[in-house]
């Protein structure tokens, strides 16, 4: 059911302010000259004949007396100067006066009677169609309401209407169900009932399991989880590639059988609930990919962060000895110096001990310029199978034409049994002259040595390393899934984004209404030329006002736009905040923005700056700690400068303000 306030049904208010009557009730001189010239001016008839046009233009339909606030008549009696008493409305009301001027009044605001036997055939179009994408039942009826405006009808009660949408909605979603029951067979039909059989199904797999959320596929419970998805899988595999459903009917479904027990769904009709399977079944199956693909992304983060610290813990390690290999090369370059010309020379410093040194800086090379991908490799191999199990179940595909990392990723699944340090990339490992079947010009340049043992891309490369080939391959597929390049088929997050674009014969048909509502010009050539001749209006007006604007100036070819000086207050200002300041009580600043707040309601016009969800869902708390943060840092500020201009007293390092300690106290 949907309450009447939810909706843009229209209703007359209880408290109706000055505003609201000033701006929809007061007639205009069209109005009332329209009234002169269908009644006498002094005639019940004439205030009668105002009062139903007024209420006409505000609720679509003509009300009764009763249902029409005394304020309402009063105000329009007053501005159009008639004399008539209520007793005298009430007569009018029932007269054959009032029926004659609804036509009249019909006919003038062009409004077509609400026929039952006919116009109910259109709200009915009109609900169904907005039910087939719309599940709330205020929405349906908003979008049947729009209609009988644009098709300018009277309109009904709102009982009528709340009943047609009603059935409507029932109507499309029963349409949903047998469409969804369509897309499968008689046998796979059978199959999925079968886990339907009884709560805990086969296999240890039933409805209780599909409904209830999965644990998440932490290491520990990896091989329960991957388990529980090839479950999945041999569901999914019955059902059609795409289940035809809008978003908002996709999930209003996926909400309903979450919330449904093993008894409640088999007291369902059969095709909605064979429907409801069907649906949890996408969505765990979509749900659990997800958090696949996320265990995988959050694995490799984990072993980045580890690296690094291992490289500073190295770092901080070795210290001494790089301390000891800046001193010899110090005296190396020392004695090249004093005895360029003497090889021998070199002797008392490098000696016997010229291999150890050479071992110890290129080992210190190895982690120059903060290179920690040598700790992962080490990190990785604890961390191989299960990144190898998740990755492998996924069932990547790209969303490009370039398919070289999918390429490297089957090329490290069909050898991850090998146990050589070094995987040759050559189609024929025995012939030299043979080409690469892989293209690894994707690796990044702090992966290139590690991966290729080759310092420059330019090397011819025919072999790889295999632990850093398959840790490269991996964190390059986490970081495409990030970015759309690779996609997860059927996945909540990492499903293929061009999926959620309309087609292109959409976008030409829809194209025109969409830029007549928002004011663009059609047409990419006009709408170019358009936007060009308003930027270069723009650019005149600017370049016009230049030369008076004292706060903007050209200095060495840049521009610099200064800080206007606040205005100096008049000395009448000056005498009121000393009044106010000596007669006004000291309040705290919490709890005027909480009075202001409860006035004024001003966190409807608030929100998030980004398009994130709020980390406080309540917008009072989150409007009045926002403005006592504000205040706060203010009062800070405040007294800083005043004490920096020679105030008497200078706050203290720990002193806050009142509305600091007022919100700690009410915490």
């Amino acid at each position: 059911m949907g309450a009447i306030y939810q909706t843009a049904y229209p209703r007359v208010k209880t408290d109706i302010s000055a505003d609201e009557l000033g701006e929809v009730y007061t007639p205009t001189d069209e109005e009332i000259a329209f009234s002169i010239r269908n009644t006498k001016r002094s005639s019940a008839s004439f205030l009668g004949l105002l009062v139903q046009l007024k209420m006409t233009q505000r609720l679509g339909q003509f009300v009764a007396l009763r249902d029409i606030p005394h304020v309402i008549i009063t105000h329009i009696r007053t501005h159009s100067r008639s004399r008539t008493t209520i007793k005298e409305l009430q007569a009018y009301f029932v007269s054959g006066a009032k029926d004659r001027h609804v036509k009249l009044i019909r006919q003038h605001l062009g409004i077509t009677l609400y026929d039952i036997t006919k116009t109910n055939l259109l709200v009915k179009a009109w609900a169904l169609e907005a039910a087939t994408t719309k599940e709330a039942l205020p929405d349906i009826i908003n979008v049947t309401l729009e209609y009988l405006v644009k098709e300018r009808f009277e309109f009904p009660g709102f009982s009528v209407i709340e009943r047609i949408c009603e059935t409507a909605r029932v109507e499309a979603n029963t349409g949903y169900y047998e469409r969804l029951c369509g897309y499968i067979t008689k046998e796979n039909q059978h199959h999925i009932s079968d886990l339907l059989q009884s709560s805990s199904g086969v296999n240890g797999f039933g409805w209780s399991t599909l409904k209830n959320e999965p644990k998440r596929p932490t290491p520990r419970n990896i091989h329960a989880y991957i388990h529980y998805l090839e479950w999945l899988t041999s569901l999914q595999t019955l059902l059609p590639t795409d289940l035809g459903l809008p978003p908002v009917k996709h999930q209003q479904f996926i909400n309903e059988a979450k919330a449904l027990d093993y008894a409640e769904l088999m007291q369902l009709k059969a095709n909605k609930r064979l429907a409801m399977v069907i649906v949890l079944i996408r969505h765990q199956y979509a749900h659990t990919l997800y958090n696949a693909a996320d265990i995988s992304i959050k694995i490799l983060q984990n072993l980045d962060r580890a690296a690094q610290k291992l490289l500073e813990q190295y770092l901080a390690d070795h210290q001494k000895k790089t301390d000891h290999l800046v001193s010899v090369l110090t005296g190396t370059v020392k004695v090249y110096l004093n005895n360029p010309d003497s090889v021998a020379a070199y002797d008392p410093i490098l000696g016997k001990n010229s291999t150890q040194l050479l071992d110890l800086c290129e080992q210190y090379m190895a982690y120059a310029g903060n290179n920690y991908l040598p700790f992962i490799v080490q990190l990785y191999k604890k961390q191989r199978a299960a990144l190898f199990r998740t990755i492998e179940i996924l069932n990547l595909a790209s969303a490009t034409a370039d398919k070289d990392v999918l390429n490297a990723f089957q090329f490290i699944l069909k050898h991850k049994k090998r146990r050589t340090d070094f995987l040759s990339i050559q189609t024929d490992p025995n012939d030299p002259a043979s080409k690469n079947e892989l293209n690894i010009r994707w690796i990044r340049d702090k992966w290139w040595k590690l991966v290729t043992g080759k310092a420059t891309k330019s090397a011819q490369v025919t072999e790889v390393n295999n632990i850093s080939f398959e840790l490269c391959v991996f964190e390059r597929i986490a970081e495409e899934l990030g970015t759309g390049d690779l996609f997860i088929p059927y996945s909540e997050t990492f499903d293929d984004y061009r999926e959620q674009l309309i087609s292109w014969e959409e976008y030409e048909t829809q194209l025109p209404t969409y830029c007549n509502e928002v004011g663009l010009v059609v047409g990419d050539v006009e709408f170019t030329r358009t936007l060009k001749k308003n930027m270069a209006a723009v650019c005149y007006k600017a370049d016009n006002l230049f030369p008076g604007d004292e706060w903007v100036r050209i200095e060495k070819g840049n521009l610099v736009i200064g800080k206007p000086r606040s205005e100096k207050p008049s000395p009448e200002i000056e005498a009121i905040g000393t009044l106010l300041h000596e007669r006004l009580e000291k309040i705290n600043l919490l709890d005027v923005i909480i009075y202001v707040e409860k006035w004024l309601n001003l966190n409807k016009h608030f929100g998030p700056l980004s398009g994130l969800e709020s980390r406080i869902s309540d917008p009072v708390d989150r409007i009045l700690l926002r403005n006592q943060h504000r205040s706060n840092r203010n009062c800070t500020l405040r007294s800083r400068r005043h004490s920096e201009t020679g105030g008497l007293t200078k706050p203290k390092k720990d002193d806050r303000s009142t509305l600091g300690q007022s919100h700690s106290q009410d915490q």
